[in-house]
């Protein structure tokens, strides 16, 4: 079916709210591509200059299918999205709806010129609730929004206004309407608020906005005061997960539905499957989306002692905790220091939780400085685990073996290849010594193994022990190398890598962590296929 939108025919009835999953080009052509369902594409708030956001943590678990987040508006800034945006086509089926956000009607009116000629449309960010200076700060002041919303839609293009449930909607949509708005977006995130755990506020904003079912009888309630108002088009959005809360926004008043939250912890190919019987739940009558949901989510933290933290050379570190983890290998988890922030790592080992870490930033300098009898808290684990039934050739650089030890814990039939710069920064070595059937060194130096690279040995290898899976793991560049050599030998469908791709969520919303195939590596991997990266 097709559904009349201003001047487009478009595939579907829904979208995926801004700021949600679709938040990176890549994974928006793969929903273009694979998701007819969806045929609104709503783009993340863009703004005038590239701005990084709030750090970890930036989203928590509130309520069972609800979520608090405080992303901060990240974006790569007008001139990249515009340069990435035109790398990709939108088909005549599909209605791109460019998110904006600015601080002044001279900034709104700018993006929006900018982002002109690949937009269908724009929608009006003036309703996120955890930002001091965009958003809700701007959707206050009643005339700086009309004369924003009259400013961006004299250029000729459908302007939708995202509301925010937290202030005046009648107000708001009468403003609006009579300034050219051509529909409304209803509702965003319900906010500011904080929300703690282990007495301690886990975002590091301190507040968010909560979206998912927790706000579900608000949104319905907003969007029928909305259409006693207008009767504009109207994008609900606001804890729909089911078709029948597609129903009550329908009966509500909404005409075009968004779903973001009920998303949380689905791969590329669940998510495909939910819009799809989503869909048919609506045709039919019949509700079966509902078992598709994940309900076990969790972002809750656990609390952990350390119990050694044994520095192995001046950049790298491993954590011993009080406990062991349930954890598969190729999952990962989050470590989080209260106030200081989170960070996902691989675990090395699980009986007791054991991580490998090597310095980076301010995060991991402050889990250096850890003492015995010190907490840290841990969430997870997240992402998959592949599935093999073989022999299995372990390929790492660096700290890539940080990933990979459980592999051989776990699997008998084991051989590893490790590399790094010395001897020094392949510890524990006879760990892997243990556990694997075989291993080969290498060092840049030459201390250890064969002086040189992973990729000088590797084809010789491969030859040597006849694998029928391989696992990679370690820097972007070595991981490209590798398997310009393992496909030579090794059926692509069975080779799978992790490459440091940046993990924010752990759940699959945010989308930071996007590769350039549309695929989201904390839910899709964390260790990929080749035609996933």
């Amino acid at each position: 079916m097709k559904y009349k939108f201003f001047n487009k025919k478009i595939s579907g009835i829904f979208t995926i709210p801004s700021g949600i999953v679709s938040t990176n080009v890549s994974v928006i052509e793969k929903i273009i591509k694979e998701i007819p369902e969806v045929g609104i594409i709503t783009t993340k708030s863009i703004g005038l200059k590239p701005k990084k956001g709030n750090k970890e943590p930036i989203i928590a678990k509130y309520a069972p299918f609800s979520f608090i987040n405080a992303v901060g508006l990240a974006n790569p800034g007008v001139e990249e999205f515009a340069n990435q945006l035109s790398k990709i086509k939108i088909p005549d089926d599909k209605f791109l709806l460019i998110s904006i956000f600015g601080d002044s009607v001279n900034e709104f009116r700018e993006v929006a010129e900018k982002l002109f000629d690949w937009a269908d449309g724009f929608e009006l960010n003036i309703s996120c609730p955890h930002s001091d200076k965009y958003g809700q700060v701007i959707g206050q002041d009643k005339k700086l929004i009309g004369e924003i919303t009259k400013s961006v839609a004299c250029l000729g293009k459908p302007v939708f206004v995202k509301i925010s449930p937290s202030l005046n909607i009648k107000e708001t949509v009468e403003c609006v309407v009579k300034n050219g708005a051509s529909g409304i977006t209803a509702i965003n995130t319900k906010g500011p608020e904080l929300f703690s755990q282990n007495n301690f506020p886990v975002l590091l904003n301190k507040v968010g906005g909560i979206s998912g079912k927790a706000i579900l009888k608000l949104g319905l309630k907003s969007v029928k005061e909305i259409r006693k108002i207008t009767n504009l088009p109207v994008i609900a959005c606001g804890g729909i997960s089911t078709s029948e809360d597609v129903r009550s926004y329908k009966q509500a008043g909404g005409n075009f539905f968004g779903v973001g939250s009920a998303l949380a912890g689905m791969n590329t190919e669940e998510m495909k499957q939910y819009f799809h019987q989503l869909s048919v739940d609506l045709g039919k009558g019949t509700n079966k989306a509902a078992k598709l949901l994940k309900n076990k989510i969790s972002t809750e933290y656990k609390k952990y002692k350390v119990i050694e933290n044994k520095q192995v050379t001046e950049d790298l570190f491993f954590l011993k905790l009080d406990g062991d983890i349930k954890i598969k290998p190729g999952q990962f988890i989050f470590t989080w220091l209260p106030e200081v922030g989170e960070k996902p790592f691989s675990v090395f080992d699980d009986k007791p939780l054991t991580l490998f870490i090597q310095k980076r930033g301010c995060f991991t300098n402050e889990l250096s400085k850890l003492k015995k009898g010190d907490n840290l808290y841990i969430r997870g684990p997240y992402g998959n685990s592949p599935i093999m039934n073989g022999k299995i050739l372990l390929v790492s650089g660096g700290t890539g073996m940080a990933a990979l030890y459980l592999f051989a814990k776990r699997n008998k039939k084991t051989i590893a290849i490790l590399g790094a710069k010395d001897k020094n920064h392949l510890p524990y070595i006879e760990k892997f010594k243990s556990a694997c059937e075989e291993i080969f060194l290498t060092t840049e130096n030459g201390e250890v193994g064969h002086k040189g690279l992973v990729t000088d040995e590797l084809e010789k290898i491969i030859e040597k022990v006849k694998p029928e899976y391989c696992i990679n793991c370690g820097p972007e560049k070595m991981v490209k190398e590798v398997l310009k050599r393992e496909i030579k030998y090794i059926d692509p469908e069975k080779i799978y890598s992790s490459i440091d791709f940046l993990t924010k969520c752990g759940i699959g919303l945010c989308g930071s962590c996007a590769t350039s195939k549309g695929y989201r590596s904390c839910v899709d991997g964390n260790f990929l296929k080749i035609k996933q990266i």
